[in-house]
């Protein structure tokens, strides 16, 4: 797929600078440093000027206030070179998105009460629904998915292929799940009844709310009793772990690794970085940012819209408390090399 240069700018909207051949076909995206007399770049970092100044892309996009002298190369100026960048890659690669025809494969497995529409549902192959479930109108399921029995799926979804959700799961509309992703699996809950470990029954469900997206191998799980929650428009890297009975606001980010522990609280518009820990029974309040490899053992207190609170460290602490504190080790060395200097001067004395 193919799209010319003179319909991006149209549809952008955009002011062109530089002389550009409007009725060259844009066939792909890329960096830079890599992109080709055919292909779509942007530019919004500093860091990569020399790069521009030394591309070969068809056309590049750039900010509204971007003023360097660049000549050689058609300049596209849009209000966020990176979300018009994003655009445009929804256009061109759309086709890769929906590889899947619409109607139900014929090795699919799908219990005859089930609630779906062939004419706007897409099944891939082997796919397994239970019974009672109902899947929403324009929803795609990929090769492999498990959906169990009693399920809610809503319109639009995108399921990638080996999505397994258990039973009684509520998925919203516009839902997103990457390949591999567990929801709905027992909390990790056992207890000790002095000769073994009795597991503890998980009779709950998992709700997610509209437009959430879940990256790859993510595992959430169901309540002991009761709901685990993902709250609206919230985004999950890949390899995210929440137990049971976790409740989570709307629009939070949770990057790769990063582990919730049961019965936790998190506020709307969390961030966790990479690889970040919380221990069970805690809240994080709203507006709240966890550096990577930040340890939370105590609830964290919320900040303002548009004005975060930033913890980091082991125990979590305000950021630059922290930072502090790990400034002071490092100069031990030099607080002991100093303290010899007066002991030998004081001996000599």
């Amino acid at each position: 797929m193919q799209i010319k240069l003179c319909d991006i700018i149209a549809k952008l909207e955009a002011e062109v600078i530089n002389p550009a051949q409007e009725e060259i076909g844009i066939k792909g995206l890329a960096s830079l440093s890599e992109a080709g007399p055919d292909e779509l770049s942007f530019y919004h970092d500093g860091r990569y000027l020399n790069d521009l100044k030394s591309t070969k892309a068809a056309a590049v996009l750039v900010s509204l206030e971007f003023n360097e002298e660049v000549g050689h190369v058609p300049l596209i100026k849009v209000k966020s070179p990176s979300l018009a960048f994003n655009e445009i890659a929804k256009d061109l690669y759309v086709s890769e998105s929906n590889s899947y025809e619409k109607g139900i494969h014929p090795t699919a497995v799908i219990a005859e009460d089930v609630q779906i529409d062939p004419v706007t549902v897409s099944v891939g192959p082997n796919v397994v629904i239970g019974a009672g479930t109902k899947i929403g109108e324009g929803t795609t399921i990929g090769a492999g998915v498990i959906i169990g029995s009693n399920v809610e799926v809503g319109e639009n979804g995108y399921f990638y292929p080996n999505v397994v959700i258990y039973d009684r799961s509520r998925i919203g509309k516009r839902v997103i799940v990457h390949g591999g992703s567990i929801i709905g699996s027992d909390g990790f809950g056992f207890e000790y009844d002095g000769s073994a470990h009795q597991k503890i029954e998980h009779f709950g469900y998992v709700i997610i709310e509209d437009d959430v997206e879940i990256g790859a191998n993510c595992t959430i799980d169901r309540g002991r009793f009761g709901k685990t929650l993902i709250g609206q428009g919230s985004k999950f890297d890949n390899l995210v772990q929440v137990a049971h009975n976790v409740i989570i606001g709307k629009n939070c980010i949770f990057v790769a690794d990063t582990a919730i522990g049961g019965s936790c609280k998190i506020g709307d518009n969390v961030t966790m970085a990479a690889q970040v820990g919380v221990a069970g029974h805690i809240e994080i309040g709203s507006n709240v940012v966890l550096v990577a490899r930040t340890g939370a053992t105590k609830s964290l207190a919320g900040g303002e819209p548009g004005k975060p609170a930033f913890y980091s460290g082991f125990p979590a602490g305000p950021i630059e408390r922290v930072r502090k504190e790990m400034v002071f080790p490092r100069r031990l060395p030099n607080i002991l090399s100093r303290l010899k200097a007066v002991e030998d001067q004081l001996s000599t004395e």
